[in-house]
């Protein structure tokens, strides 16, 4: 499932809210985000700023990074956030993808990992963008009021 929709169950059952009751108050539609859910999919970006708005008490950061806490208190909303940092799990697959191959299948199987990789790496480049763009619009809204 994905990750921002898996936080997103998380949340919903954190509240102790059905999936649809969920739905209703954000704007979506009937089942499409038990969809999401079920068939492993993304919702699309422009329910982000539905959800921030009904739901101000949900950390955007950890919605969209999985840093900090699931959720924020108003009294803490303008506070610094404190940052931990998690190993890298790239990095140890950066280095076993780079030592020398043992066998053929094993060169073959580490070409497919490093494809996959690159192929991840646009997808969450091009939902990033997205994302992205829904948050800034989201906190210059904010900004406004």
């Amino acid at each position: 499932m994905s990750i921002i929709v898996r936080r997103l169950n998380d949340f919903i059952k954190f509240k102790n809210l059905s999936i649809r009751k969920f739905e209703m108050e954000v704007g979506m539609s009937n089942g499409s985000l038990s969809k999401a859910i079920k068939n492993d999919t993304d919702i699309q970006t422009k329910f982000l700023e539905n959800i921030f708005e009904k739901y101000p008490e949900i950390n955007p950061s950890w919605l969209l990074t999985g840093s900090g806490h699931m959720t924020v208190t108003l009294d803490t909303l303008n506070e610094p956030e404190e940052v931990y940092f998690k190993p890298d799990k790239n990095e140890r697959l950066s280095e076993i993808l780079s030592l020398p191959s043992k066998t053929e299948e094993e060169h073959i199987l580490k070409t497919e990992v490093l494809k996959l990789r690159e192929n991840l790496e646009r997808a969450r480049n091009a939902n990033d963008e997205k994302l992205l763009k829904a948050l800034k619009k989201l906190l210059a809204k904010q900004n406004l009021q």
